[in-house]
């Protein structure tokens, strides 16, 4: 089967090596132009880039995969079938089209539960007790395409996005060879969604996770999971931002939002919110390492009954 394979972060990795090692090498591996990152902005490649090259892939990287230099590119290889992970751009229907068999996504969702850009942290926002993968046959529209084949997990209690990704990466690794398995025996089964049910993951905001005290304790504590560990929970304290890494929800503390009401050496620090309080378990400091919450404050000399220093919200 002759397959072109579009991808760009870490999470689509693990399916482009599973392509490989299951005898299925994309003729191509196209993923977004290198970009800055990181804290000194240099350019750096794509996860799927450095993945692809070390598998000794032919990449291409086009500011727009539309682009009619691109359309060009993709029809001389003539492809059975395109093959999209986590690309970061719509493809548009001229590309679509090109494909033999069509262009099967591999969405980190049960569709048509959180279409869009976020799925993992989206579940994780929503309190989901579960999620999955879905291969799914692209069309115009935003993860609106029939479905093809899912594969279900329960979301653990302490799993923060990082971690549920990564198990849906694999998952989804899973779910493409068994779909691609289906395909070549024949069946591509195309199951219409419930667009009644469809709910929407719009791409994360750079200032998305930080964190605010008026929120419930447990919608606080799913936030820093939703948003470990990117954008990154925080807290805005002065000219510091605190980012959290891991916290737990716990009952009305009978103080103020924003007080220290407890210390611990295990669950680090309490503190009040409008409604209830959050222990902060881990934590690391503006340009410092990360470490436990009891650690962050005996280094600021917290103690029960002081305030943190909350920076007023942007109007």
């Amino acid at each position: 089967m002759r397959l072109v394979y579009y991808g760009t972060p870490a999470l689509a990795v693990p399916p482009l090596a599973r392509l490989v090692s299951d005898g299925r090498p994309p003729l191509l591996v196209v993923t977004r132009a290198d970009r800055p990152r990181g804290r000194g902005m240099k350019t750096g490649k794509s996860a799927v880039r450095d993945a692809a090259e070390s598998l000794g892939l032919p990449v291409a990287t086009p500011p727009r995969a539309g682009a009619p230099e691109e359309l060009d590119r993709i029809r001389a290889l003539s492809p059975d079938l395109l093959i999209v992970t986590a690309y970061g751009q719509l493809l548009p229907p001229a590309l679509l089209e090109i494909p033999r068999q069509g262009a099967l996504n591999v969405h980190f969702s049960l569709l048509p539960r959180h279409r869009g850009a976020s799925p993992v942290q989206a579940a994780l926002l929503a309190g989901d007790r579960e999620t999955g993968v879905t291969t799914m046959w692209m069309t115009e529209g935003l993860d609106e395409g029939p479905i093809f084949l899912s594969r279900s997990t329960p979301i653990h209690a302490d799993e923060d996005a990082g971690a549920l990704g990564s198990r849906l990466s694999l998952l989804g690794a899973e779910c493409l060879a068994e779909s691609l398995a289906r395909v070549e025996g024949g069946d591509t089964v195309r199951r219409e969604q419930d667009a009644s049910a469809a709910t929407y993951a719009p791409k994360l905001a750079g200032d998305a996770g930080r964190l605010t005290l008026d929120r419930p304790a447990d919608e606080f504590a799913r936030r820093v999971r939703a948003f470990t560990p990117d954008p990154g929970a925080y807290l805005a304290l002065g000219a510091e931002r605190l980012s959290v890494l891991a916290a737990e929800a716990d009952g009305d503390a009978g103080a103020p939002a924003g007080d220290v009401v407890a210390l611990d050496r295990e669950r680090g620090i309490r503190v009040a919110l409008e409604r209830g309080s959050v222990w902060l378990r881990r934590v690391r400091p503006s340009g410092r390492r990360a470490m436990s919450g009891s650690e962050y404050a005996n280094g600021a000399r917290l103690k029960p009954g002081a305030r943190l220093p909350l920076s007023p919200e942007p109007a």
